[in-house]
Order: structure tokens, then C-alpha cells, then sequence
């Protein structure tokens, strides 16, 4: 999978030194992932191929844990924002975003929380840093979903006032800016909601770009070879 990041808050100094061998780790999930497509089931999509959330979420998961990354409970009286993180490594927690784009800021808040009161977690835990992955807005997905450039400007606003303090690597899955092939798992659910693919096969995809988008990046539409 190609990728980008962008740093907040002092990360690219710690990913490049204490945080080092923990970012080496998630640029090899993150390198090895295979991209995930689904059937789009909205209206006016005609079922054509989009970015599936949840067997990405599950394949960034399961690489990691892996490597020795686990989930990290949200405590008690920060569960309005959510139970626990997606995965978490010698101070560094992780966050696989691809759901609607407040979700965002309930993994930040939290995030930053824990990050000024350490004390919230166990001792063998101190946060570090975060990082968020998510996708690039040229991948064709569901309506109202968090993309990259979206992230990326929304957080550069409230880190120059000086909102948060936690160090952020905001990570951007992306099309290959080459184009043309995409080698993708396709996966076919039950049901909307069915968290499980009943099916999964490898496919190929021509990438066919559109014209830039508002958020200044080109999209894309993705066709079966």
C-alpha cells in the first residue's frame, strides 16, 4: 500500500528517535497492507467497487497484533469517547479511522487526555504519541467518511492554536500516484451491517482519474479488469 504522513506537535521528532522502532513496525503494516474493496450499496453508486472500512480495519489489526500491538482500553470516565484504541505499543497509541469524520476528534480528545494525565493508564503504558490512519479522499468510498486532506487541514487548525499538545503522524492510505493497476482483496458481506465478508477474492482494477477535487486532490473511480 502507498502512504503518506504528516506530522503535529513535535512527531517527527520522536518518531525519529525514541519512537523510532515503533513506527518501523507500522510502516511494515502499513506497507504490506493489501488494498480492500467492497460493493458501494448507496444510491446512485451502482454497486461499483469502494474502499471497505471494515476488512481494513481488521487487516491493520491483525498485523499489528502480530508484531506485539494491542488494543488499549479507554478508561471508565473517558468512555464517552470510546472504549478503547485500536492499537497501542510502548507509548505510542494507534487509531484505524475510516468512519465518519467526528469520530476524529473523539480519538484525539481522548487521546490528549491520557497523553496530559498519564496516570489515566497503566504505568507500563505512557502515551507518547498518536497516530491516526486513514485514507486519501481519492479513493472512491461511502459518502460523509474521513479522508486524509480533510484530517489534515482540520487538525492543522486547532494544533497552530494550540488546542492539543500530544504529538499526531496523521497517515494518509493513497492511490499510487502512478495509477493505472490496482491489485485489491474484494470482499462481498451478507448484509449492510455484517462485520464478516462471506466471500473474498483477489481482483484487478484499471484506477481512472477524475478531475481534482475541492479538498485538492484528484479522485478516482476504480473499474473490474
Amino acid at each position: 500500500m502507498h502512504y503518506e504522513f504528516v506530522d503535529f506537535n513535535g512527531a517527527e521528532g520522536y518518531f525519529s528517535s525514541d519512537g523510532l522502532s515503533r513506527w518501523d513496525e507500522l510502516d511494515q503494516v502499513l506497507s504490506g497492507l493489501v488494498p480492500q474493496l467492497q460493493a458501494s450499496d448507496q444510491a446512485g453508486k451502482s454497486r461499483a467497487p469502494i474502499f471497505d472500512p471494515k476488512a481494513t480495519n481488521g487487516r491493520l489489526t491483525s498485523s499489528a497484533a502480530s508484531l506485539g500491538w494491542s488494543k488499549v482500553p479507554v478508561p471508565a470516565e473517558l468512555h464517552p469517547f470510546g472504549l478503547d484504541w485500536d492499537a497501542g505499543k510502548d507509548g505510542v497509541l494507534a487509531e484505524w479511522q475510516f468512519s465518519n469524520y467526528p469520530f476524529l476528534w473523539n480519538n484525539i480528545i481522548r487521546s490528549e487526555a491520557v497523553f496530559k494525565s498519564p496516570e489515566r493508564l497503566p504505568a507500563m503504558f505512557e502515551p507518547r504519541a498518536l497516530v491516526i490512519v486513514t485514507k486519501s479522499g481519492s479513493w472512491p468510498a461511502s459518502n460523509s467518511t474521513l479522508y486524509f486532506e480533510q484530517a489534515q487541514a482540520q487538525i492543522e487548525i486547532v494544533t497552530t492554536l494550540g488546542v492539543f499538545d500530544i504529538p499526531i503522524r496523521l497517515v494518509g492510505l493513497m492511490l499510487s500516484p502512478d495509477g493505472g493497476r490496482v491489485e485489491a482483496d474484494w470482499n462481498v458481506y451478507p448484509g449492510r451491517y455484517s462485520r464478516v465478508a462471506t466471500t473474498e477474492t483477489g481482483r484487478s482494477f484499471e484506477v481512472v482519474w477524475g478531475r481534482v477535487a475541492k479538498h485538492g486532490n484528484r479522485s478516482a473511480t476504480l473499474k473490474p479488469i
